[in-house]
Parts: structure tokens; C-alpha cells; sequence
């Protein structure tokens, strides 16, 4: 790291000088017009006046023979990367099943749209400004649905009822939030424009990320548990009910006070959610015991739903682990670092 002093000279005007070497290999040139951008966080950003600052303005794919699948997730990816407009073009016309699956991935992205559509090439525009967002209160939205989403999924599957539509429906729009957290953050990791409209910091906002992605494994667990207690061929036994939907408030708990960690900062709080944790890992491990010596008398496709569910709540409850760890690692940080 170089040092500079800051220079005044005439008309009140403050100069820094930049080292020459750096300069040269950037293609800086005496008399060159440059970008001076400043940022939330105290930074200037110093860009030649031909650098290409809207970078994601624009994507065009080119879409080759691949299907339905392929094109919903180029359209997906596209989006995460943190693109305003993407095109996608192919040699000859896009099927009617490709079309459908354009349109069925916008559809689950947040203020996007299809713009235009020709035979060989389809425009999609994203139209919601960051300014507009707040992370922050999607985290917390989040927070909530996902937290009875898995109380409610354990429910279905101890009754043995279809709720799948009402429970895939809700967790659908849970992950359209977590896809547009993924897209800022995405976005924040080349523009510090982003960061601005945002108005969080890149700690901040990395947080949020991770709270997301571990939110949305707990979504994934949740409706693989509903999955499963369609197929059950009765409802779950009383002896277990009672301790199943214990665990499963016990981990939704958990996960609830590791994302509540992450939006406070409180160290304490991760701390807890840690704890708890650990509690209800071993009270799925008491359950499984009971399942696999005999003192529950089941059918055997009674007993393989149950431990299918066990393994998903085990499973978010790793997730809302993660989720602990990070809130951790993010107050130690805030502690000891100013920002």
C-alpha cells in the first residue's frame, strides 16, 4: 500500500496524485477525462471515462438445441448474475414448450418480464430499482414464512394429508425473495452503485446472502417432509406425533433465532441458536433410536416416511447451524472492525 498526501490548490480544490506506474498500466493519460464515483461507505471509486460502468446492463445468450429446462435455467442464471436485460437467441425459432418455459421462469422472479418475443429471439428486462428494495425486510419476511412453513409441512405429514399445492405455493414465493437477494448481492459484487441503493454494507449484505441461501434449503427440507406424508399410507402414530412436532418446533426455533442473530448482530443470540441446535439433534437421534429398535410397531412404509422426515429436519437444522455460524462470525466482526 502507497500513501499520499492531500494537496489544495487554487479555487479551494483538493488533489491527490496517483502513482505513475499504476497509471501507466491502467492506460491513464495526461489530460484524460475520468469518473470519480463516491460510495456510502467513505470510498471513491477512480474509472478512465471509456470503462464500461454499466457492465450488467445487458446479456444476450445464445440458446443452442437444448429444451425446455436448459432455457428456464439460463433465464434463472441470467437473473442471479444480476443482468437488467436479458436476450436469448437461438439459429432457429424457439419452441413453443421453450417459450413456455421463458415465460413459466419469469414468472418466478421478482419484477421481471418479458419485453418482446420474435421466432429466434426473446428480451426479458428486470424492472424493479434497488433503491427500491430492502434486503433487510425480505430477511425478515423470509424469516417468518420459512419458520411455519416447516412447522405446518411437519403437520401435513403427521396427518398424512395432501396439502402439497397450498404448501409448494407458499414456499414458490419464499424462494423468488431468496432468488432476488441472491441477485443483489450478485450484482453488489461488481457495482458499488448497488451497494448504495441498497443502502447496506458489503459485510451487511453477505450476511443476508447466506441467511437466504440458508432459508432456502429449510424451504427445500419442507416440502420434501410434505412430499413425503403424502405417500404415508396412514397418519403418524399418537405416540410420536407429540414428540415429532416437538422437533420440529424446536428446530424452526432454532433456525428463527439464527436468522434473528444475523438482523440484530448479537452475538448472544447465534450463541442460543447454536444451543439449540445441538438440543434438538440429539432429540432426533432418541426418535430414531425408537424407530430402529423395535419398541415402535409401524408398517415399514409407516417407519421409512418418518425417518425420510427425520433427515429433512435434521437437515434444516444444519442449515439454521450455518445460519448461527455466520450471524457469529458477523457481530465478532462488527465488535472489532469499524466500519
Amino acid at each position: 500500500m502507497e500513501t499520499r498526501k492531500l494537496q489544495e490548490v487554487g479555487g479551494g480544490t483538493f488533489t491527490v496524485s496517483i502513482p505513475k506506474e499504476w497509471a501507466t498500466s491502467h492506460g491513464f493519460e495526461v489530460g484524460m477525462e475520468l469518473q470519480l464515483y463516491t460510495h456510502r461507505d467513505g470510498s471513491i471509486l477512480i474509472r478512465s471515462s471509456d470503462t464500461d460502468v454499466d457492465s450488467l446492463d445487458a446479456a444476450t445468450i445464445d440458446i443452442g438445441d437444448v429444451g425446455p429446462e436448459a432455457v428456464r435455467r439460463a433465464v434463472r442464471t441470467a437473473h442471479a448474475v444480476g443482468f437488467e436485460t436479458i436476450r436469448l437467441r437461438r439459429a432457429g425459432a424457439f419452441s413453443d414448450a421453450e417459450r413456455k418455459a421463458v415465460r413459466s421462469a419469469v414468472r418466478g422472479l421478482v419484477g421481471t418480464n418479458v419485453l418482446s418475443e420474435s421466432d429466434d429471439e426473446i428480451t426479458i428486462r428486470h424492472l424493479l430499482d434497488a433503491s427500491s428494495v430492502s434486503v433487510r425486510q425480505s430477511i425478515v419476511q423470509l424469516q417468518y414464512t420459512v419458520v411455519s412453513l416447516l412447522r405446518d409441512a411437519t403437520e401435513a405429514f403427521i396427518d398424512a394429508v395432501d396439502t402439497d399445492a397450498r404448501i409448494r405455493d407458499r414456499a414458490d414465493e419464499a424462494r423468488r425473495s431468496v432468488q432476488m437477494v441472491t441477485r443483489h448481492f450478485s450484482r453488489s459484487l461488481i457495482s458499488h452503485a448497488e451497494l448504495d441503493a441498497l443502502d447496506v454494507s458489503r459485510p451487511e449484505l453477505f450476511a443476508y446472502y447466506e441467511a437466504g441461501n440458508g432459508l432456502e434449503t429449510v424451504i427445500d427440507q419442507a416440502t420434501r417432509i410434505a412430499d413425503t406424508g403424502e405417500k404415508l399410507p396412514e397418519p403418524v402414530p399418537d405416540d410420536v406425533a407429540k414428540d415429532l412436532c416437538t422437533v420440529a418446533d424446536d428446530v424452526a426455533g432454532a433456525i428463527d433465532d439464527a436468522v434473528t442473530a444475523i438482523l440484530d448482530g448479537d452475538l448472544t443470540t447465534a450463541r442460543q441458536a447454536r444451543g439449540r441446535h445441538e438440543d434438538v439433534i440429539k432429540d432426533i437421534e432418541v426418535i430414531e433410536g425408537r424407530l430402529y429398535d423395535g419398541t415402535l410397531s409401524w408398517s415399514v412404509s409407516t417407519a421409512v416416511g418418518l425417518s425420510t422426515a427425520l433427515s429433512h429436519l435434521r437437515r434444516a437444522a444444519d442449515s439454521g447451524r450455518s445460519v448461527a455460524d455466520t450471524a457469529a462470525m458477523a457481530a465478532i466482526r462488527t465488535e472489532n472492525i469499524d466500519f
